[in-house]
Parts: structure tokens; C-alpha cells; sequence
């Protein structure tokens, strides 16, 4: 039951999210955080990836933790960490589709480039922000279903498996 309420949760945060693009909570500054982090690891390997590994880190790490509950094949857990991975991609098309208006305030004051601006300037994309910011906008509403979905189908395996004899084991 505990469970079916957190893919409950899960869903009305992906909706709260989704229907409003500027929404900013506690995970929004973890996810800057990594995003940041990304930007001094992916730094090293040059101009470009320092500069994509921003948004780039901030999806993979929690990309990470699913594939780490999907190892340990706990389903359920690597389903709610999926809502972290679609608040992420909420995050970075949002970032996207400033890459024209730069609207959006940077860490670091007036001097800082637009990560995207910068990127579509270098790959001739930029007339393109909005539209690859609504796919990688979609991408995240997508993880947020594949979220729910899993919670939910996930957390019935749940119960099923625990009603099992603890002798012969919950396989």
C-alpha cells in the first residue's frame, strides 16, 4: 500500500513539474549541483564535452542509480529514481530552450556563456532550441510515465513476494 501511494506521489509530482516549466524545488538545486560537477568532469576532455558535461552529468547520475536498483533488482526503487531522471531532463530543456532568449540567470554573473547558447552557436542549431527542447522535454515526461508505471506494477510484485515463505527464499 506504502508503495502504491509513493507512485502516487511520483505522479503528481511529475504533473506539478510538467505543468509548470518553472517550477523549482529542493531536487532543482541538487540537480545544479551535478550539473556543475559535470562541467569539472567532463572539463578535461575539452571545450565542448566541459561544456555539455553539465547537463550531460546532471542525467547521468541519476541514470546511475537506476541502472545500480536495476542490478540489484530492485525494480521498484530504480522506477522512483527514474522520476529523478526525468526532473533532470525537465531541467536541461528548460536550459535549452533559453539558449536564444537567455533569460534564465547563470551561476557566476553577467560574464558566463548560455551552456546552450554556446553549443547550438558551434553546431548551427540554435534557430532549433525550442524544437530540441521539447524532445528532450518529452524524454522527461517519459521517464516520469515509465516512473509511475513501474512504481506501480512493481509495487504489486512487491507484495506478492513478500506473502512467500522466507524459507524458501524471495526469488
Amino acid at each position: 500500500m506504502l508503495r502504491l501511494l509513493v507512485a502516487t506521489g511520483l505522479g503528481l509530482y511529475g504533473w506539478i513539474r510538467f505543468a509548470n516549466v518553472e517550477h523549482w524545488d529542493l531536487l532543482d538545486d541538487v540537480n545544479l549541483a551535478i550539473h556543475e560537477a559535470g562541467h569539472v568532469v567532463f572539463g578535461p576532455l575539452g571545450d565542448h564535452p566541459g561544456v555539455l558535461g553539465g547537463s550531460l552529468f546532471q542525467v547521468l547520475v541519476p541514470a546511475a542509480f537506476v541502472v545500480y536498483f536495476l542490478v540489484r533488482q530492485d525494480r521498484f526503487a530504480a522506477s522512483v529514481v527514474m522520476a529523478w531522471v526525468g526532473a533532470s531532463l525537465a531541467n536541461v530543456a528548460r536550459y535549452i530552450a533559453d539558449a536564444r532568449a537567455q533569460d534564465l540567470p547563470l551561476l557566476g554573473g553577467e560574464n558566463v556563456i548560455h551552456d546552450w547558447w554556446y553549443l547550438l552557436i558551434e553546431w548551427d542549431l540554435l534557430a532549433r532550441d525550442l524544437v530540441i527542447a521539447r524532445w528532450v522535454r518529452m524524454a522527461g515526461a517519459l521517464a516520469f510515465v515509465i516512473a509511475v508505471t513501474g512504481a506501480v506494477l512493481y509495487s504489486r510484485a512487491h507484495g506478492e513476494s513478500s506473502a512467500r515463505s522466507p524459507i524458501r527464499g524471495n526469488a
